[in-house]
């Protein structure tokens, strides 16, 4: 195994992921919920009756991935399709009665989950942690947002190169 830091980082926060995704899978299955359902179950809860696009704006996911999410959610009777009254060729996103009643189950399932990941984890450490995710996720945002492209390898062949280096002074 590779013993550089940044690779057993990256292998780290790879493998907290894989298992959160398995343990809130498994604390949601019972209820025929997938983690891929929560952000549109907690976008529905805070306003339901939505358009599609309405609910997409803000959603780190494809339109494709929403709209396959939202026909697993709507076959599995969480939520159904309706005509916008004001736009009839719109439908607008609505939960289910038994959609809005998974709000308890769910949020009791994730708090538990977070409980187990806490474990032993003060207010302090868990404070630090989020602050620094978050610095993290922004750099991540930046870097997706930068429009420089800077291949490494050919940085790195001409850096250790002086001679290259100085043949391209000279052109």
């Amino acid at each position: 195994m590779d013993s550089n830091p940044d690779y057993l980082f990256f292998s780290s926060m790879s493998l907290f992921t894989r298992l959160y995704a398995k343990a809130l899978s498994k604390r949601l299955s019972p209820y025929n919920v997938r983690p891929g359902y929560l952000d549109v179950f907690f976008r529905l809860w805070d306003q339901d009756g939505i358009p599609q696009k309405t609910l997409h704006e803000g959603m780190d996911v494809e339109q494709a991935t929403l709209s396959n999410t939202l026909k697993r959610m709507e076959r599995d009777g969480f939520l159904l399709r309706k005509r916008n009254p004001k736009d009839r060729r719109q439908s607008l996103i609505v939960l289910t009665e038994s959609g809005a009643a998974l709000r308890k189950l769910i949020l009791t399932a994730i708090e538990d989950l977070q409980s187990v990941v806490n474990t032993r984890l003060n207010f302090n450490d868990r404070r630090y942690f989020r602050r620094i995710l978050k610095q993290m996720n922004e750099h991540l945002l930046s870097d997706l947002d930068d429009t420089t492209l800077v291949l490494l390898d050919e940085v790195e062949d001409t850096a250790a190169d002086p001679i290259t280096l100085m043949e391209e002074v000279d052109t």
